[in-house]
């Protein structure tokens, strides 16, 4: 009941307010000290709960807090594809993280979404830029293959968007205002 209490102090610091950035975080982590070591206890409780406001509010302190094991916890989600959660902010988490264990999550979002998502793609592009910033070579080679896709296989602004995060777009011969589409 006690770490109950700790939570709902950790959250009543970020509800209402808007995105969670460092200094927020780090009131959280003055107010609630023991937020460092118990937010990932928190994080699971709150996921097996599906209550995915909380958990997205106190997902975006750990990420400035930065505790181990963070990663798996939000690829996780991701990778479930349950209703309710905020997609577009996990995946930009993730791909702030680093989180190499959120690469295939990621683009099993984005390969699926790849369809529906148009004509701007808003979640895709957020799942290749993501992929881009975790920048493993396994991120990489499914950047690569999006980009070096035949035309009917992804569309064009994602290749244009994948190519641009390797920085082979040039390379590839790819006119901006073309593979946008004067976006």
């Amino acid at each position: 009941m006690a770490d109950d209490a700790l939570m709902e102090r950790a959250d009543g610091i970020v509800a209402g307010r808007g995105y969670v950035g460092r200094e927020r975080a780090a009131e959280v982590a003055v107010a609630v000290p023991e937020a460092r070591t118990r937010i990932l206890v928190w994080l699971r409780n709150l996921s097996d709960g599906g209550d995915w406001r909380r958990f997205e509010r106190l997902a975006g302190v750990a990420v400035h807090l930065h505790p181990d094991g963070l990663a798996p916890i939000m690829a996780s989600v991701l990778a479930s594809g349950v209703p309710g959660v905020n997609v577009e902010d996990l995946v930009d988490m993730l791909g702030e993280l680093r989180a190499p264990e959120a690469v295939e999550a990621i683009f099993s979002l984005v390969q699926g979404r790849k369809g529906v998502d148009g004509p701007l793609y808003a979640l895709c592009v957020k799942g290749i830029q993501s992929l881009g910033e975790i920048g493993t070579p396994e991120a990489n080679r499914f950047l690569k293959d999006i980009a070096t896709s035949e035309p009917s296989a992804w569309p064009a602004p994602l290749r244009w968007h994948a190519a641009e995060e390797l920085g082979i777009e040039d390379e590839l011969g790819f006119d901006e205002d073309e593979m946008l589409g004067g976006m």
